[in-house]
């Protein structure tokens, strides 16, 4: 009984620091975003964002190491950029799992736009419950390479969920401002 409690222990111990060190990483980059964008607006200009709604669908595929199984995914973001460079706004995501079961995930999201072909979004994830799993939080990092056509865009999707458990995933998204 004793080695099982401390099992679990370290388990959530481990845990507590992947999800500390995405945030810290995350944080870094921030920062480092941060002073790339003062010097881009001093020295260049940009394809510029004008503030407003942007709808983003994308079909992805899940990856799970430590399973070592796929399960295919479609994903919605809905974001509002307050500038040419930053956005706020909530991903849903619904998962289909093995055995024709249906996994639901939110999102709350921060996207920046370093360059205008990349979005890189970040926020903590929430898988929600049901009848095979309880509640599991992670932290959520995706990049968006979009290519423009019109007023859309579309291209390759990537990313990674850290949380009690390691997830990557990859896909195509298309997404319109409005």
């Amino acid at each position: 009984m004793i080695c099982l409690l401390r099992f679990f222990y370290l388990k959530s111990l481990k845990m507590k620091k992947s999800i500390f060190l995405f945030f810290v990483i995350a944080l870094s980059i921030y920062s480092s975003l941060q002073a790339q964008e003062h010097q881009n607006h001093l020295t260049t200009t940009v394809d510029e964002k004008n503030p407003g709604l942007e709808i983003v669908v994308s079909a992805l595929i899940i990856y799970s190491p430590e399973h070592s199984n796929s399960d295919l995914a479609t994903e919605l973001h809905l974001t509002y950029w307050t500038s040419h460079t930053w956005a706020y706004g909530f991903s849903y995501t619904v998962v289909f799992e093995e055995d024709n079961r249906i996994g639901h995930e939110l999102a709350v999201i921060v996207s920046h736009k370093p360059w205008s072909f990349l979005t890189i979004n970040t926020g903590p994830s929430f898988s929600l419950p049901n009848a095979h799993k309880d509640t599991e939080i992670s932290a959520y990092l995706e990049g968006e390479f979009a290519f423009k056509i019109g007023n859309f865009h579309t291209g390759p999707t990537v990313g990674t969920l850290i949380g009690e458990e390691l997830k990557f995933f990859g896909g195509l998204h298309i997404s319109y401002e409005f």
